[in-house]
């Protein structure tokens, strides 16, 4: 019997389909992969405890310095935390006058940046030094808590390889000055190593993403999904050549979305960075240019849409309402 081309043609296409479907070598269909997310940058400004910020024939001239860098920064539209220690809290606890706050809207200086800016405040310790002080978180967050609204509940600079810090800060820390007061943050970010207070940064973290540390020492890189804290990333930040060998925020930012275009990264989690500003930069006009040039940098891929600002709070509740709290630490020193 003679098949006419158009039934051997069907015949053929019936037998490929079923020999593909027969065959134990095949390999899986290739899935598309989940779209390029962005990465979450945040400016983490310092200000640490330095005495001249209580002096209230001092303070007006940090007040200014400080309102100015925030006119400054404001047309890159990033995202701010102020992270304080507690001599420039004192300093706006005693030292606002009428005269001050008319220049301000009629608020302190921190809820002026708050209200103008949508900065906001973290208790922050120099190097994450809290052990025979004369304050402590505690005690600056109470403080901030007095003269602001603007206060969060985030923690800046632990000590993460210090089991007795870890210990305090999870079940409540004792205010020294207030001792009436105790606070648990809810937050931590910038976790330093122990001998940062000292001057060597070679342990401080620099890791991307966010989970809940399972404890100090080792544990702070394991993620605990019950773990009472959650902790922020910064990403790579070396921007004032402190030349330890690390990246700039721009060229780790870059990178990771870079390999995320490419689809060497897991696209499923949350990404994170900070610029840390120290006081230094701050409070010296002239020292602006360095940081206006780590935003000029970042700003072609703020505007794509590829870095969103956000601020500690806004990270944490996108982590859990967009990636489901899906833990992430992403290093590669």
């Amino acid at each position: 019997m003679r098949i006419v081309p158009r039934v051997r043609a069907a015949i053929g296409l019936i037998a490929a389909i079923f020999s593909t479907a027969c065959r134990t070598d095949k390999k899986p269909l290739d899935t598309p992969l989940p779209p390029v997310p962005p990465v979450y940058v945040t400016v983490a400004l310092h200000i640490e405890d330095t005495p001249v910020y209580a002096n209230c024939q001092v303070y007006p001239e940090f007040r200014q310095k400080l309102v100015q860098f925030a006119e400054t920064i404001a047309p890159f539209a990033a995202a701010v935390n102020l992270q304080t220690d507690y001599e420039f809290l004192m300093g706006v606890a005693r030292c606002e006058t009428p005269e001050l706050l008319a220049v301000t809207d009629g608020k302190n200086v921190l809820d002026y940046l708050a209200a103008t800016y949508g900065y906001e405040i973290d208790a922050h310790q120099e190097g994450g030094w809290d052990i025979q002080g004369r304050d402590n978180y505690a005690d600056i967050r109470y403080l901030a808590g007095q003269v602001t609204a603007a206060i969060s509940e985030t923690a800046g600079g632990l000590v993460w390889d210090d089991p007795a810090q870890w210990a305090t800060l999870t079940q409540g820390e004792r205010a020294l000055l207030t001792p009436d007061y105790i606070w648990t943050p809810q937050v931590l970010t910038l976790a330093v190593g122990s001998q940062h207070h000292l001057g060597d940064f070679s342990a401080d973290d620099y890791a991307s993403g966010v989970w809940r540390p399972k404890g100090a020492g080792t544990d702070f890189w394991v993620h605990d999904p019950q773990g009472p804290l959650v902790y922020i990333g910064p990403g790579e930040y070396d921007n004032w050549g402190n030349k330890w060998g690390l990246r700039s925020t721009a060229e780790f930012v870059n990178d990771l979305l870079d390999q995320l275009q490419a689809g060497t990264l897991d696209r499923q989690v949350m990404y994170t960075a900070s610029i840390a500003v120290p006081q230094s930069i701050i409070f010296d006009a002239k020292e602006h240019a360095k940081l206006l040039a780590v935003f000029e940098t970042l700003e072609p891929r703020v505007a794509s849409g590829q870095i969103v600002y956000v601020t500690y709070a806004q990270a944490v509740h996108i982590w859990q309402s967009e990636y489901g709290a899906k833990a992430n630490l992403y290093r590669q020193h």
